[in-house]
C-alpha cells in the first residue's frame, strides 16, 4: 500500500514523458492514443498526495524518480535497482515478480454535462492526481476517451448519449481486463418539463478485471440512478433491483465495486438501505462509520462506492476532492485481500457481455464463452435448457451440453446445419441415451449462413428464465472474433422465444388434400326401373 503511494510520483512522471501509448477500448473497438497528449502530461499524479488520506512517503521514492524506468508502460511494483550508478556492463538485474495488490483506489467522479473545456481538464487532473487503480465516470458521454483514460489507463463504454455516459477506468500496470459489458438500468422514454435528455434512461457500464499477479478479480461498475422528478419517481426500486442483478452476476467472479451518483442523500428517507443490502450492497460510509457531502447540493451526500461483499473490505482512508463540477470527487481507499475468490450464487442481469479477441489475456478473449458456460452449469436438476444455432461445432460445448443433460437438466438443441458436425454427432449419439433430451436439425427454418445461437434457461441459479444471444455459431469465432453477448430476463422475451423454439422443432404436420369418399365405399351403377303400375 505504501509502496503504492510512494512510486505515484515516478509513474506519473514515466507516463508524461514516455509517450506511451494507452489502449482505450471506446464501444468495444480498441484504439491507441498517444500518451504524449497534453492532458496526459498534466494528469496531476506528480503532485502533493491529499494530507488527510495519504501518509508522506520516506526518501526511496527519490531514488525511483531520479532513475525513471524507460518502459512505455512502468509499473509501480518495479522494485529500485541496487547501484543506481553501476557501469553499463554490470549484469542486469532481472525484474522481480509482481507484489500483490493489497490495497485499491476508486475515485467516483460527476463531472457535470456541458462543463467548458478547460475547466472539464482541471477537474480530471485533480481525478487523476494521486495515480488511482480505477475511476467511474458520470454525464460525460460525449467526451473523448483519451482525456478521460490518460496514458497508463483503459477505459470501457458502450458508445451513445446514455450508454456513454457511465464509463470505467482501470490502471493497465495492475489490472488487466477478463469481461466487460453495458446493462441497461431504467429505460423511460419521453422528456419532462424543460428537459433536453431524457432523465429515464440510465445505463451501466462494467468491467472485470484481474491484477497482474493474477491472485485478485474484482469487477467494477458505473452508474448513475436516474434523479427524482414527477416522471422518475417509480424508478429507484426497479434501478436498485436491476442493479443488484448485475452485481449478483458480477460477484461469481469476485468483489464488486460500484460508483455512481444515486441522486439520494444518505441520510434520507428515500435512500435504498433495505434494497441495496437485500442486494448484498454496502456504502463505503458503512463500513468507515462516516459521510460527507459531495457537492452544491444543499449539503448532501449522493455520490457512493458500494462494495459486495463487504465483509472482505475494509477503509483505508475517504475524503473528497471540490471540483468545477457541481459534485465533488469521492476518493476511497479499501483494502483487499490478497487472494480473491467468488460467490457460490449465480445470478443474470440484462445486458451486454463483449470479448476482446486481440488481448493477450485468454480469459479476456473468452469472456462470452465463459458466460455462457455459466448459464449452462446454473441450470438446476428439473430445469430445461434450449439452444438454437445455426452451427454447434465446438466439441467443448457439446461435453458441457451432455455434462448438463446428466445432471437432470432437460437439454434440447436445434440447429441449421443440413449435416452433422463432428460436435453435433457426437451430442446426437450420447443425448439419445437420455429420456427427453435430444439434438434436432432444421435447415428450413435456421439459416446456417447467418450466424447466431440463443440459449433458453428456464433457470440460471437465482434468475428465472434467462435468455441469452449472441451474434455467433458456437465455433471457435467466439473466441478469436469480436462477439457480443446479450442477456434478457424479462418474462415475457422468454415465452416468446420458448414458443417460437417450439414451432421449429415440431412443426405441424400439413397433410396432401385428398377426394372425398363415401364411407359406404362404391356401388355399382344399376339400371333405371320402371315406375310401378297403379
Amino acid at each position: 500500500m505504501l509502496l503504492r503511494r510512494a512510486l505515484a510520483t515516478g509513474l506519473a512522471a514515466t507516463l508524461a514523458t514516455a509517450g506511451a501509448a494507452v489502449l482505450a477500448l471506446d464501444g468495444g473497438l480498441p484504439t491507441t492514443y498517444d500518451g504524449g497528449l497534453e492532458l496526459a502530461a498534466a494528469t496531476g499524479c506528480a503532485s502533493e498526495p491529499d494530507p488527510s488520506t495519504f501518509t508522506p512517503t520516506p526518501s526511496p521514492s527519490a531514488t525511483a524518480t531520479t532513475s525513471p524506468s524507460p518502459t512505455a508502460t512502468p509499473s509501480p511494483r518495479t522494485s529500485p535497482t541496487a547501484s543506481p550508478t553501476a557501469s553499463p556492463t554490470t549484469p542486469t538485474t532481472p525484474p522481480a515478480d509482481p507484489e500483490p495488490v493489497t490495497s485499491v483506489e476508486v475515485v467516483q467522479a460527476n463531472i457535470k454535462s456541458g462543463t467548458e473545456l478547460s475547466k472539464f481538464r482541471a477537474d480530471l487532473r485533480k481525478v487523476f492526481k494521486t495515480c488511482p487503480d480505477f475511476v467511474t465516470y458520470n454525464e460525460v458521454p460525449m467526451r473523448q476517451p483519451q482525456y478521460l483514460a490518460p496514458a497508463g489507463y483503459a477505459i470501457w463504454r458502450t458508445p451513445g448519449q446514455y450508454t456513454g455516459a457511465t464509463p470505467v477506468v482501470w490502471r493497465t500496470d495492475r489490472w488487466t481486463a477478463e469481461a466487460r459489458g453495458t446493462t441497461m438500468i431504467s429505460n423511460l422514454q419521453g422528456y419532462g418539463r424543460g428537459q433536453h435528455v431524457m432523465w429515464g434512461v440510465r445505463y451501466a457500464n462494467w468491467v472485470t478485471l484481474r491484477s497482474v499477479d493474477g491472485q485478485q478479480t474484482v469487477s467494477l461498475v458505473s452508474v448513475h440512478i436516474a434523479p427524482k422528478s414527477e416522471r422518475t419517481t417509480k424508478l429507484l426500486g426497479p434501478s436498485i433491483n436491476r442493479l443488484g442483478a448485475l452485481v449478483g452476476q458480477l460477484s461469481s467472479s469476485g468483489p464488486v465495486l460500484v460508483g455512481g451518483d444515486f441522486n439520494r442523500h444518505y441520510k434520507s428517507r428515500e435512500y435504498p438501505r433495505a434494497l441495496l443490502q437485500q442486494h448484498g450492497m454496502n456504502a463505503v460510509y458503512d463500513l468507515s462509520g462516516r459521510y460527507a457531502p459531495t457537492g452544491d447540493h444543499f449539503g448532501a451526500t449522493i455520490d457512493y462506492v458500494m462494495v459486495r461483499p463487504a465483509a472482505v473490505f475494509s477503509v483505508l482512508a475517504q475524503t473528497t476532492r471540490e471540483l468545477n463540477s457541481d459534485h465533488d470527487a469521492l476518493v476511497v481507499e479499501l483494502a483487499l485481500p490478497e487472494q480473491t475468490v467468488g460467490e457460490p450464487v449465480v445470478s443474470f442481469a440484462a445486458g451486454t457481455t463483449v470479448n476482446d479477441p486481440l488481448a493477450t489475456s485468454q480469459r479476456a478473449r473468452g469472456a462470452v464463452a465463459r458466460s455462457l458456460l455459466t448459464a449452462l452449469r446454473s441450470v438446476p436438476e428439473g430445469g430445461t435448457l434450449r439452444l438454437q444455432t445455426s452451427s454447434l461445432d465446438m466439441r467443448r460445448f457439446a461435453n458441457k451440453l451432455l455434462d448438463t443433460a446428466r445432471r437432470g437438466v432437460t437439454v434440447q438443441v436445434l440447429t441449421g446445419t443440413a449435416a452433422n458436425t463432428p460436435a453435433e454427432e457426437f451430442l446426437v449419439r450420447r443425448l439419445a441415451e437420455i429420456p427427453g433430451s435430444w439434438l434436432r436439425h432444421r435447415p428450413e427454418a435456421i439459416d446456417a449462413s447467418v450466424p447466431r445461437t440463443t440459449v433458453l434457461a428456464s433457470r440460471a441459479g437465482a434468475t428465472p428464465r434467462t435468455v441469452l444471444e449472441l451474434d455467433r455459431a458456437l465455433a471457435r469465432s467466439i473466441v478469436t472474433e469480436r462477439t457480443v453477448l446479450r442477456t434478457e430476463t424479462a418474462k415475457k422475451a422468454y415465452k416468446s422465444r420458448v414458443r417460437a423454439f417450439g414451432a421449429i422443432a415440431d412443426p405441424p404436420v400439413v397433410e396432401e388434400p385428398t377426394e372425398p369418399t363415401d364411407p359406404a365405399g362404391p356401388t355399382e351403377p344399376t339400371e333405371p326401373t320402371e315406375p310401378a303400375q297403379p
